[in-house]
Formats: structure tokens, C-alpha cells, sequence
């Protein structure tokens, strides 16, 4: 199955489902089990982010994830913008990366 396949865009955060979103993050904080905090500022740019880099193999470096992302070209040159504004460092994961780019904390 590609990953294409896989994909559900219903279920991709956007500006016009925020408040579903928001909905239905805080229905799964009430679910028993281990909990983590998380806190995150823009749930479109994150799922947005995810989506670019959902098939880049990690670890990776900065160099790697903005060359990755800049050929996927992303529909927001701010998201773009803020993956080049990322450390320089490597990366185990694209939750790494969005801590990274200030978008989700912990």
C-alpha cells in the first residue's frame, strides 16, 4: 500500500477544521492510559509538516529535511520558511522537527 493510499485528508488539520481538531484532541486526553502534555500552537502547520516529511527516512539532518521539503513543495512558504529555521542538528523524527520549529511543546 503507498502511502497515498494510506492518506485520509478529512483527518488533516486545516484552518477550516481547527475547532473539530481541537474537539477531538481533547475527547483523546480523556482516554485512560499514559498521558504526555503536549501543547500545540498551529495544528495545520504541524499535520502540514507531517505530511511533507511523512516519507523522509530518519534520522536526518536540517540539510536533508529542507532539501526533502522544498521538493515536495509545500503550499505555505511559511511552513518552509519555519523548517529552515530549525537547528542544525539530526533529527530522529517529524515529531522531533516540530518541537524544533517551536510548533508543538512538552
Amino acid at each position: 500500500m503507498s502511502s497515498s493510499d494510506r492518506e485520509k485528508p478529512e483527518q488533516i488539520p486545516s484552518r477550516e477544521n481547527i475547532e473539530e481538531t481541537k474537539a477531538m484532541v481533547s475527547e483523546q486526553a480523556g482516554v485512560e492510559g499514559e498521558r504526555k502534555e503536549v501543547d500545540v500552537r498551529d495544528y495545520p502547520k504541524t499535520a502540514a509538516i507531517g505530511q511533507i516529511l511523512k516519507d523522509l527516512d530518519f534520522p536526518a539532518d536540517k540539510k536533508r529535511i529542507v532539501e526533502f521539503a522544498e521538493k515536495a513543495r509545500p503550499q505555505s512558504e511559511e511552513i518552509l520558511s519555519d523548517l529552515k529555521r530549525i537547528e542544525d542538528r539530526q533529527y530522529g523524527s517529524v515529531s522531533d522537527v516540530t518541537k524544533a520549529a517551536g510548533l508543538v511543546r512538552q
